[in-house]
């Protein structure tokens, strides 16, 4: 007797989640058939696939190559399956996409309906990712958010393994609420900024991002604060709104609040410069299944209207 697809699907995810518990969750079924699974394997194999300890569960190198061919084995299944699926090559299922605080929700959740439209069959489950480690944890399908910059510029190696696509590049911009401006003045250069309360962002590596830099005309200013508030991304805009003071970020999180009015534009004569772009991170496989496909060329196609566009309200 062979391995099942099943059974394969079990090790899969306990070798993303690192826990048979969390596979379990994951996989929607009980831990002791999780546990089954992989002992049944283990039995059929002869071989052992995890070397366990009460800390850790790592996979022994003859679990290594089964995983290798284990993702080989149910990639080409998931593609052979779609092909001749009612005929119709549809993606179906679930699809799990992770959510990162510094991606806005409100930009995915409008890119839904029509997804849903054209894949009536597919299942979507949204999880926000709080932490690198729940990506694993939660068995996420696909990771959407800004690429991982550092403080000092540069952009962060990304596991192996992964690939990295991107959907859009919106500009960065700095902006604040008309009351706060009201209160405290508008600042006329880059300078100006240490004289106001500039919220820094707190990035999903806990970076600290209060170094600000801008550009016009081949001049270049940096400015460096100590910031009184530090937030994650999506509390962002919320402090921006609440009067908190200044912020910084990609301006597609907030084209609803420019066009209104609720938020304003600073030094709109200064280009910020470093606004990272969205991406779409997603485990390496061949093929890549049709369903992570299918979504993220959506996302590149519906973001495509992002892409430096300028969302000011117009005089």
């Amino acid at each position: 007797m062979t391995a099942s697809v099943r059974a394969m699907t079990c090790f899969v995810r306990v070798v993303e989640t690192k826990s048979f518990a969390a596979a379990a969750r994951a996989l929607l079924v009980d831990p002791a058939a999780v546990s089954r699974a992989i002992k049944a394997l283990e039995d059929e194999l002869g071989v052992l696939l995890f070397a366990r300890s009460t800390r850790s569960l790592k996979l022994t190198a003859d679990g290594i190559l089964f995983h290798r061919d284990c993702m080989e084995i149910l990639a080409k299944l998931e593609a052979a399956t779609q092909r001749f699926r009612s005929g119709e090559a549809l993606p179906h299922g679930q699809l799990k996409v992770g959510i990162a605080p510094s991606l806005t929700r409100r930009m995915l959740l409008r890119a839904i309906p029509s997804f849903q439209e054209k894949y009536p069959q597919l299942q979507l489950i949204l999880l926000s990712v709080n932490d690198n480690a729940e990506i694993g944890d939660e068995g996420i399908d696909v990771l959407i958010r800004p690429r991982n910059l550092r403080q000092r510029g540069g952009q962060r190696t990304e596991s192996q393994g992964v690939v990295v696509r991107r959907l859009t590049q919106s500009r960065a911009i700095a902006c604040a609420s008309p009351e706060y401006l009201d209160r405290i003045g508008v600042p006329r250069t880059p300078s100006d900024l240490l004289g106001h309360a500039c919220v820094a962002l707190l990035t999903l590596e806990r970076d600290v991002h209060n170094t600000w830099q801008f550009a016009r005309s081949g001049a270049r200013q940096k400015i460096k604060f100590f910031p009184k508030l530090l937030v994650h991304g999506d509390a962002l805009p919320a402090a921006g709104l609440a009067g908190c003071g200044i912020i910084r970020l990609l301006e597609c999180h907030v084209e609803d609040e420019l066009r209104s009015g609720r938020l304003v534009r600073v030094l709109p004569d200064w280009d910020c410069v470093g606004g990272p772009p969205i991406v779409a991170i997603y485990r390496k496989a061949k093929p890549t299944l049709p369903r992570v496909s299918a979504f993220v060329r959506h996302l590149a196609q519906n973001f495509r209207r992002y892409d430096a566009a300028s969302f000011n309200a117009q005089p």
